[in-house]
Parts: structure tokens; C-alpha cells; sequence
């Protein structure tokens, strides 16, 4: 490993052992870069969350879930994706495109363009920590309450 920065290069250090799966170390260890990636996002003029009068929501992250949240994807969505990979190329970390998904609200004539310009599947709705997430917010009571009502209902008649 070595340190490089425009003034100088530190010295090559060997590294000799990494944290084991399973070592409480490794998720801290995760975080504390994922925090990086989240902060250069978050600042990054860039990309383009939605606005409200306080706030430019772009990113929520858990653990090591992230959902970005984007006005323009057309716009704003290569400046991220080449984001996650220099993310990716420092952090020898690689975006697993099977399992990222987006929804697309009010875009419907720059779907399948979006789609294969960003190599990213574009779904109806997302399960995101357990809630289903949709494009139309008329269905989030019978996508997540109404079922969950119905399991309880269920589990107590046992």
C-alpha cells in the first residue's frame, strides 16, 4: 500500500495481514470508508438530489445499503456512477449491477434509454429494509401496511 498525493509518495508499505471474516473490526473498518464515499456525494454540486427549502436529499445509507435519490438521472447519474468507481478502484470495491435496481418516476419516454446507458435494471417497486418502495406513492398502504396487517392477523389466529 502506499500513500500518493500531488506533493509526494510515501513509501511502499507491505501489507502483511488483513482483518478475518468475522472480525468486529472489518464493519467499522467499512463504515469509516463508506462515510468518504456518502460525504463526497453529499457535496458534489454535480449531482442532483430533490430539493426541498432546506435540504438536497441525495443519499440515505444503512449499514451497507445505499439509495440515491435523483432529480435528473440523465444528468446526474454519470457523475455518480464514475463516483462509485473510483470508490470502487481505492477501495478495491465493485458495484454489483444484479442487485442495483432503480425506479423511474415521471420519465416514461427515457426509460429503456436510461436503462442501457447506465447498465442499470429499472424495476416498479423496490424492497428497501424490509418497506416496499414504488414510483406511486398511492400504493405504499396496500404494498406494506395492508400485507403486513394481514400477516399479524394471521400469526395471532395460530
Amino acid at each position: 500500500s502506499q500513500n500518493n498525493n500531488k506533493q509526494r509518495s510515501d513509501k511502499k508499505i507491505n501489507i502483511q495481514k488483513r482483518t478475518r471474516q468475522g472480525c468486529p473490526l472489518s464493519p467499522l473498518l467499512f463504515m469509516f470508508t463508506l462515510e468518504v464515499l456518502a460525504r463526497t456525494i453529499w457535496q458534489e454540486v454535480q449531482i442532483k438530489g430533490i430539493e426541498d427549502k432546506k435540504e438536497n436529499f441525495k443519499l440515505q445509507v444503512f449499514a451497507n445499503d445505499l439509495v440515491f435519490i435523483m432529480e435528473d438521472p440523465e444528468q446526474t447519474d454519470p457523475k455518480l456512477l464514475e463516483l462509485l468507481e473510483d470508490y470502487g478502484d481505492a477501495a478495491s470495491l465493485k458495484i454489483n449491477k444484479d442487485k442495483t435496481k432503480m425506479i423511474v418516476k415521471n420519465r416514461n419516454k427515457q426509460k429503456e434509454t436510461l436503462a442501457m446507458k447506465l447498465d442499470i435494471q429499472i424495476v416498479k417497486k423496490i424492497k428497501y429494509l424490509g418497506i416496499n418502495i414504488s414510483a406511486h406513492c398511492i400504493t405504499i398502504k396496500e404494498d406494506n401496511y395492508d400485507k403486513l396487517l394481514k400477516q399479524i392477523k394471521e400469526d395471532l389466529e395460530r
